[in-house]
Parts: C-alpha cells; structure tokens; sequence
C-alpha cells in the first residue's frame, strides 16, 4: 500500500481500553491504567513509543483499512472486548466498532502486539 494514498493517522481501542496510535513514522502504545479499568484493577502495563517500519505501517495501514470497509463485522455499540478504529485523514475522520468475535479483531490485535514487541 503506498503510504501517500493512506491516511496519515491511525487509532485503534482494543476489548480491554488500551489505545495504539499509529502513522508512518511510529506507533505508539498507551495503556489503560486500573482506575479507568472497567475491573478498576486491570493494568494494560507500560507505555511505548517506538519508530514503525515501512512494512510494518503498510500490514498494519492495510488490514485497519480493510476492517473498516468490511461492515458485516460493525456494530453500533461499544461492548466489552469490541475493538474501535479511528482513521483520521486531513479534515475527515472515520470510525468503526468492531465485533469483538471477528477475526479481524484477533488479527489486528495480534500485529500491534508483534509490532509493539518488535520494534
């Protein structure tokens, strides 16, 4: 995916609060703290902020992209576990809530966590 065609930032909420920011230069983890916790004990660990790789963001740009066009997998309120995307391009922002039972949750949530990891 070439990255002048792509929106410039990315956000996406996972099941449990903890958001990941991305775009072509880095991404960033921000995790849920137990007082924002819907258990008000859970901790989503460290923040971190790393440089992306080119592959990184396109994989990554590329299966948010495709989520968010798939909308048999949208639904329209917030739940435990759903995942929330957020693409912000210029002057326009789409979002998406994701089922928490698609795979594509699964997948996206699994590259950020390689990503996060491995950077």
């Amino acid at each position: 995916m070439d990255q002048k065609s792509t929106p410039k930032n990315y956000r996406y909420l996972d099941g449990s609060g903890n958001e990941y920011k991305f775009n072509n230069k880095f991404i960033e983890y921000i995790p849920i703290k137990p007082f924002y916790s819907s258990s008000g004990v859970y901790d989503g660990g460290d923040h971190i902020k790393k440089d992306i790789k080119e592959f990184q963001f396109n994989q990554l740009s590329s299966i948010l992209n495709t989520a968010m066009e798939n909308k048999k997998i949208h639904i329209t309120d917030r739940v435990k576990r759903s995942g929330i995307i957020i693409i912000q391009d210029k002057n326009k922002q789409k979002t998406c809530i994701l089922n928490p039972n698609s795979k594509e949750v699964q997948n996206i949530e699994k590259m950020l966590h390689e990503i996060i990891s491995n950077c």
